[in-house]
């Protein structure tokens, strides 16, 4: 997978879980997934491609957890205080890097 459908932001009202896993060619998150008001885990799970959140990831206030596996560009950006990407995700409760842990 390269891009999420198109039918597919049509769920961004009600989603509340999104488990997006072995998508090698996958090099960024649809900016409408920040208008998934509902959503409370994302997990992100071996996409090599994928370095960055997108901009608007603060706005995800219902986001409870936020797990990144094995995304390892990603995991360095997301890493606390250090990471340019830390600010977009500060306000999540539950951050984890499991292949790190």
């Amino acid at each position: 997978m390269v891009a999420f459908p198109e039918w597919f932001q049509g769920a961004a009202n009600t989603l509340q879980v999104l488990i997006i896993g072995w998508c090698e060619n996958l090099e960024a998150l649809p900016e409408w997934l920040t208008s998934c008001t509902s959503l409370r885990k994302l997990v992100l799970h071996s996409c090599p491609k994928l370095s960055s959140l997108p901009e608007e990831m603060h706005s995800l206030t219902s986001l409870r957890e936020l797990v990144i596996d094995d995304c390892h560009e990603l995991e360095r950006r997301c890493q606390r205080d250090i990471g340019e990407d830390w600010p977009k995700i500060s306000h999540v409760p539950h951050v984890s890097f499991p292949f790190f842990d």
